[in-house]
């Protein structure tokens, strides 16, 4: 499975990762990849054409073979989100703490299966997006 998004971003920041494709959420350039001694989830976020940013799905199947939300304390070190749109490519580096204390990890919290995520570049955005925006923003590098 090719994952452009990923060779774009290493390319830009000079890293050098093998990844091992994830049999979950290939439509999202699903993998998994080690960065310096890291394992990081890799996802390629996806444009809708009816809501402003961008949509994954992440998730796993658990050991009755049900979809679930990853879990808080996930082996990998967190999950790497790339997005494009409007000629502009940015990455979501959320660690696994980040991902925790915006619930879409399961623990604390049920955890999500997929979420939106919003790149600098969104604007005029409803309430709740522009709080989900702040809230990712930390995590946001445009390259």
């Amino acid at each position: 499975m090719p994952f452009p998004a990923f060779d774009a971003y290493a390319a830009a920041l000079g890293i050098t990762a093998e990844i091992t494709p994830e049999p979950q959420n290939s439509d999202y350039e699903s993998g998994a990849a080690l960065i310096d001694g890291e394992l990081w989830h890799l996802r390629t976020a996806r444009t809708t054409p009816t809501k402003p940013g961008a949509f994954l799905a992440f998730w796993r199947r658990d050991s009755s073979g049900q979809t679930a939300p990853f879990p808080d304390d996930d082996a990998a070190a967190g999950l790497l989100v790339f997005v494009e749109q409007h000629g502009r490519r940015g990455c979501f580096r959320l660690t696994r703490e980040h991902l925790a204390e915006l619930g879409i990890t399961a623990g604390r919290r049920p955890g999500k299966r997929g979420f939106r995520v919003y790149p600098s570049w969104c604007e005029a955005l409803n309430a709740q997006a522009t709080r989900t925006q702040k809230a990712q923003a930390a995590a946001f590098e445009e390259f």
